[in-house]
């Protein structure tokens, strides 16, 4: 009796089934390296942050997804991320009618508004520029 039985049929469903999977490792990998080197999905979701930094610039409230990226001096004056120094002052002048001590207000409230308007202005001077010059 020979090994090469005529009862044997080849291909069998091992056989199928190894040239399927090879088939796909020697194509599929290839073609999906591909797909990521087009898409390059970090690029996306670096322009999707961008954007959605803009769009909070246009919101009547400060999301709470968008309070984890404004730093703590510019929420206390309740400003956003890209902000003027004009802004800042705004902010702090309306604050400062409503906390000021000869007004009722709490001394110690309104001394941490003050430091507030100082870190904003220095965080606008310094820090922003270099984040607006990212976000374009």
């Amino acid at each position: 009796m020979s090994i090469f039985d005529a009862r044997t049929s080849w291909p069998d469903a091992f056989d199928t089934s190894t040239i399927v999977v090879f088939v796909m490792v020697v194509v599929g990998l290839p073609t999906l390296g591909y797909v990521f080197l087009v898409l390059d999905i970090r690029a996306y979701l670096r322009s999707l942050r961008r954007a959605l930094i803009r769009v909070t610039y246009y919101l009547p409230e400060i999301p709470k997804w968008a309070r984890y990226e404004t730093p703590p001096c510019l929420r206390a004056l309740g400003l956003r991320v890209p902000s003027t120094e004009e802004e800042v002052k705004r902010a702090y002048r309306r604050l400062a009618e409503k906390l000021h001590p000869d007004r009722g207000g709490d001394p110690h409230r309104f001394q941490l508004l003050q430091e507030h308007f100082e870190k904003s202005r220095h965080y606008v001077r310094t820090v922003q520029p270099e984040f607006r010059s990212t976000v374009r």
